[in-house]
Formats: structure tokens, sequence, C-alpha cells
């Protein structure tokens, strides 16, 4: 039944589907083809009815015979749709004033598309318009502000090409006729079929002048049309949206973006897939929200998820509302009711946390954040998913239309992370999804969807870092304790015999490392002693340091070394600290003189902080991945530095710390061939030999139970 007109406001339930009514006459007059494509506002195919029917000389002359088989087929069309659209548009040329709205009787709001003082006309095969000046011919009074087909109208009208979904009616039609099928299917008159498109994978997307690698593919602008696809999967190719084309758009930005960001903006604007692994510390976050914000001002894209660790979350908000104030940004998180609402708001970008992502995501395929199609999606720090896991699996599960991973390091153990992230970012809506293994095909894909800046390549004027290593001796109470603590460790490992395993190693690694921070009794400690006469002559200078240690305890971390340095008023971060409250202490951290020392914890530390303020850094210990303590070291140099960074680490002589160091050294070397300035954890990398051999001990037969 035809909806009544009346009803159709703004706040009707209807989807705001726009229908295009396309007739083009086959050559040489042998009948003509139809079709009533149905998209949203935004131009994403919904379906495409399509029917055809001959000339027959009882129903006249050609120029008489077009009208009534142009009737003929609108009812066709519309008696085989399957629902209503809230607008009907139509070229003024093809459909006769008047009389075609009384014979089809449609009851639906129609308006005819024609051109002030330039002739609409059709051109070619496909009927390509040539647009001049537009002019709207409503076949009855234009509806008010208050009805949804007039807001439809603006909508339509506002873009970029407002005619152009026509254009693709005539190529759908040529596509649909040009199958054997259903050339056989239209040989009765009048028939209809309709298909829908809505819920149809998206087909393979491809940047401009790249080709497929398929010398058999039909390559149209954007998308590849492979062999062995469905007539309705070619045509959602045909019909879908194309890409916008570039706008003068004047938006004014809150500072200057440097060339190599401003490039790295124009890469994520033209690649639908991408690896943003620039260095630490140049401004990749501020990259991916200018994009975001062209691609919104120019109507591609509405809506954005950004997955991150959640101590990030507020921090991109907080850059959202600085670079980009017109986009509408809220944060998931709270309780599940809270975040049940959360996720229905429309805003224009949705930040969560992986740990809140897996757990929306669950298994429940009616959860929002399943159902919905994004046109981007952003995982930050994207070594989040390097393993394949439940929270991997709910990234790589988002129905999107784009992916842009960011990260600094791509790899931190294994060939087999680097797939896992690329299998995020090299995501066409195939299903099954990409599964890369480590290899050649994965490598030379890596190289195509990655785009990596180091900082000595693109930041001329950013100071030097100058990093050091400093061996200390322990202490006489600190090498006693931890003499005992290692040769009692070293008879324990003997005694297991068989039963030994890597986990037993890496429990007296730790134990002997926190000793080499601080004496846990005493709670002397040879390198805070170091440190706190550093501090205080950088104190009296002005300058500003920041501590990091793996550890938090009281006893040989960060409240260790917080206690130890109280004289100099240190403030604190650690994991288990609330977000607030972290921000509340950068705030301080910067802005109080009083406080020149900033204790964290590596892990809390070490990610999204920008803190130039500091001009030293100092290691208490050494981590497995020395990845990880360049991303901690580069929270302070990185663009906005205006001094020398100096980072010191520490290890004590004739300790298991200055064995390790050594290990680390010669691993690095292996781990830059493998990635250029990113490395591999050593605790998963390093070998049994490697790890026994730290302690004298040659490789012990492990039992058949345990191969750790």
């Amino acid at each position: 039944m035809p909806i009544p007109f009346d009803d159709l406001k703004v706040e009707s339930t209807q989807s705001g589907a726009v229908a295009w009514l396309r007739f083009v006459e086959e050559s040489r007059g042998k009948g003509i083809r139809a079709a009533l494509f149905q998209t949203s506002a935004q131009g994403e195919p919904l379906d495409f009815c399509f029917s055809r029917m001959d000339q027959h000389e009882s129903i006249g002359p050609w120029g008489i015979a077009k009208s009534k088989i142009r009737s003929s087929l609108a009812r066709s069309l519309f008696g085989a749709a399957t629902s209503s659209p809230a607008l009907i548009l139509a070229l003024a040329e093809e459909v006769p004033e008047g009389v075609f709205i009384d014979e089809i009787q449609v009851g639906l709001p129609l308006c005819r598309i024609g051109t002030a003082g330039v002739q609409t006309r059709a051109e070619s095969a496909y009927g390509n318009l040539v647009n001049g000046r537009l002019q709207l011919l409503w076949e009855e009074d234009p509806p008010g502000a208050e009805f949804a087909a007039s807001r439809l109208l603006g909508e339509v009208m506002g873009r970029f090409n407002s005619v152009e979904p026509f254009n693709r009616a005539a190529k759908g039609l040529d596509e649909a006729f040009n199958d054997e099928r259903i050339q056989a299917m239209m040989a009765l008159p009048g028939l209809a079929t309709v298909i829908s498109l809505s819920s149809l994978p998206k087909p393979t997307e491809v940047p401009a002048n790249r080709s497929s690698g398929n010398d058999e593919a039909v390559q149209e602008p954007g998308l590849v049309l492979r062999p062995g696809l469905t007539l309705a999967e070619r045509l959602w190719a045909v019909l879908a949206a194309p890409p916008e084309q570039d706008q003068d758009i004047q938006l004014s930005w809150p500072g200057e973006l440097m060339p190599f960001q401003q490039e790295g903006v124009q890469a994520l604007l033209d690649n639908c897939r991408l690896l943003l692994a620039d260095d630490m510390g140049l401004g990749k976050t501020l990259q991916a929200i200018a994009a975001l914000r062209i691609l919104r001002a120019r109507k591609v894209v509405q809506s954005c998820l950004v997955a991150a660790p959640a101590g990030l979350l507020d921090q991109w908000r907080r850059e959202i509302e600085k670079w980009a104030p017109e986009l509408s940004a809220i944060i998931i998180r709270g309780s599940t009711a809270d975040r049940s609402w959360q996720w229905a708001a429309e805003r224009n970008v949705t930040l969560v946390s992986y740990d809140t992502l897996r757990s929306d995501f669950g298994g429940n395929s009616q959860s929002p954040v399943r159902r919905k199609t994004w046109d981007v999606v952003v995982a930050d720090e994207a070594q989040r998913i390097k393993n394949r896991n439940d929270t991997s699996d709910a990234l790589k599960g988002l129905q999107r239309r784009r992916s842009w991973a960011l990260t600094g390091t791509p790899i931190e153990n294994h060939e087999e992370e680097l797939a896992s992230v690329l299998e995020f970012v090299d995501h066409d809506g195939s299903a099954p999804p990409r599964r890369y293994q480590p290899g050649t095909e994965l490598l030379q894909r890596h190289s195509e969807l990655q785009l990596r800046r180091k900082k000595g390549d693109v930041l001329d004027d950013l100071p030097p870092k100058q990093v050091s290593k400093v061996t200390i001796d322990l202490n006489p109470k600190q090498r006693k304790r931890y003499d005992k603590a290692e040769q009692d460790g070293i008879v324990y490992l003997k005694s297991l015999g068989a039963e030994v395993g890597v986990r037993h190693v890496l429990e007296l690694i730790t134990r002997l490392k926190q000793i080499c921070n601080a004496d846990p009794e005493t709670g002397e400690s040879s390198k805070l002693d170091d440190i706190k006469d550093r501090l205080k002559q950088l104190a009296a200078q002005g300058h500003k340091a920041l501590i990091f240690s793996q550890y938090v305890t009281d006893t040989s971390g960060v409240a260790a070394a917080a206690d130890y340095l109280k004289d100099l008023n240190p403030l604190t971060i650690t994991g288990d600290m609330p977000q607030q409250e972290r921000a509340e202490i950068l705030k301080r951290f910067k802005a109080c003189d009083e406080h020149k020392v900033l204790v964290m914890s590596l892990r809390a530390g070490g990610l999204g902080l920008n803190l130039q303020e500091a001009s030293y850094v100092f290691h208490l210990d050494r981590w497995w991945n020395p990845a990880v303590e360049r991303q901690a070291e580069d929270r302070s140099h990185r663009y906005g530095q205006t001094v020398k960074v100096n980072v010191i680490k520490y290890s004590c002589s004739g300790t298991i710390e200055e064995r390790i160091d050594e290990i680390l050294e010669r691993k690095q070397h292996l781990f830059d061939e493998l990635i250029d300035d990113v490395s591999l954890d050593l605790s998963v990398r390093m070998s049994r030999e490697e790890l026994f051999g730290l302690f004298g001990l040659e490789r012990m037969k492990t039992s058949g139970r345990e191969r750790e």
C-alpha cells in the first residue's frame, strides 16, 4: 500500500530511503529498460529493482509508445519493490509532466529534476548526465520542512553531485541485462526483478592507479570486480557510491601541521587500509584526527570507532576537541547499562578501550558494536592486537569500510605479531578474512600497507637524544644480599633436576633484578644514590626528569624510588591509578615547578603521554624489550622538545643485569634486520640455552610434561 503523503514527516519511522527512477532506451528503438534504485540519503545502495519492455507496433509510433511503456514499467517496478521510499526522484526529460503520475498512482512525493536554461540530456549507452543548474519540479505542492521528503531532498541536493545516482542506475541496468539468466527472464514483458543490496559484503576497494593483481579482473575506479561474483555482488560494485572528489574545503586549524604530517594525512585520505607506523612522538593521533575531520567535511565519513588503551581515551577526546571541534565524540565505559546507551548514541567518533570492546563484542551477533557498519575503525597502539586472541578477533570482526592502524612498533616479538596486525588492516569485507603467515608474502604486503617515518629523517630541528649506559657497583650490603640470593637460586634450580623450567629461571631473574634496584630489607640502593645525586644538580639547573621502573613495589619499584627521592617532592604514576588521578598528576608535573621528578611504571607511563617538559630520563631497571624502553623515553623525546634529551640506563656490575645487557646487544642486530627500528621481546625469543647460560648452567633435560 502506498504511504499517505501526510505521514511522511521527519519523525516518521520510515528508513528515509530515496528512490531514483530511471529509464534508458535501448539502441535502435528496440525497447526501454527501467530501474528503481533505492539508496540512503548518503547514496549507499539499498536495493535495485529493474525491468524492460519491447516496442510493439500495436502500441503505435515509437514517440507515442514511449510514454505508455514507461508508465507500464513504472507500475511493475513499484509493484515489485519490497519497501516504500520517502522520496522519489526522476529526470524531467524521462518522466512526462502530469499524466505519468496520474497513470501509475504512486502515492509518494515525486520530484522531477531538470535544468534551468540547459536541457538535461542522456549521453552514451550509460546515459551519463551533463549537469547544468538544477531545477526541481514537484508533481504536487512542495512538502514543508517538517516532512521527511523535504529533509531528504535537502541532504541529496547538498551532496557533491546530487544526480550522480541516476548514472549509477543506468550502469546497473547495463550490468543486469548482460546477465544471460536475466535476458531469459526478461523475455516476459513487464516482469520486474528486485535485488536487495544493503546486506551484501562490499567488494574489494583498491587505490586509484593500483593494479588488483588479477589480470582477469574488471576494474572500475576504486573497485575490483572479481570473476565468479554473483549478479547481486556485481550490481553492488557498480551501484556503490563512488569516492567523493577532493574539494577545496576551507578548515581552520589550531596549529600548523608539519610537512610530513600533512603527507601522513593525505595517505590516510587516499587509503582505506593503512598501517601508520611513524616513529614515536611524530603525532600519529593528530594525523588520524585531521584525516577524519577532512573526510567528515567531504561527507565521506559519518562514523568512526577508535580502539585504544584505556589510558589514552581521554587524551583522544581532548585532541578531537582541539583539532576537530565540530566532531562529536563519546567514550564507551561504565556499567553495562551505561555502555548500552553509549553504543546507541549517534556520534562522529566513538572511543573504546580494547578490553571493553572485547567484552561488548562478545558472542552476541546482535550487540550494537557488531551490527553497525563503521565508516572507519582506528586501532591505536595497534601492537595491542599483535596476538590472535579474543581482543584482536573482536577488532577484526567489526564491519567497516576503512581500517587504520597506528603504532610505532608493529612488531615486538616475532613475525606472527605483524601478521595479526596486518590481518586487521588488510580488510576488504571478504569472508573468510585474510590470514597471513610469516614469510615473503607477509613482508611484501607489509611494505605496501605501511607508512613509516623516523624522527631523525623528518624533524631536522628536533634536539638529539643521547643514550648512556651506566654500570654501577652494588653497595656492600646489597652485594652480600645479591650473592646469597643468586647462590641459593642456583642450588634450587639444580635441585629441581628434570622438572626445572624456564619459569623457574625467570622467577630467579626477577628476584635478582629487584635486589639490584634496592636491598629489600634495608632499602639501600646504589642506583638510587646515583640518581639522587644527579637530580639534585639537575633540579638546581631547572631540569625535570622521568624515572621508569618495571616494578611498582615499595621495596624495589616505583614506590621505593619515590620514597628514596622524597626530598625532591616526586610524583608517581602506576597502572592501578584511576585515569582522572593520572591526568591530575600529569597536569601538576607540567605546570608546577616544585615537582621536578615523575616516577612511573614502565607500562603505565610508556604510552600516549607527551612530557616534553622533561629533559632527562632514567631507566632504573632494564626491560626485556628495548622497544618498550624507547616508547617510554620518547614520552620526552618527541615533536615539541626544545632541548637535548639525556637517557640513562642502569645496570649493576657482576650481576644478572650485566649478562642480560650483553645478550640484548647481540640480539638487537638480528632484530633490526627483520623490521627497521623494531625490537623483539627477549623473554619470548631467548632460547633455553641462553636463559640457563645466564647462571652458568648447562641445558637441563626437561620432562615431557613441561616444555616452556
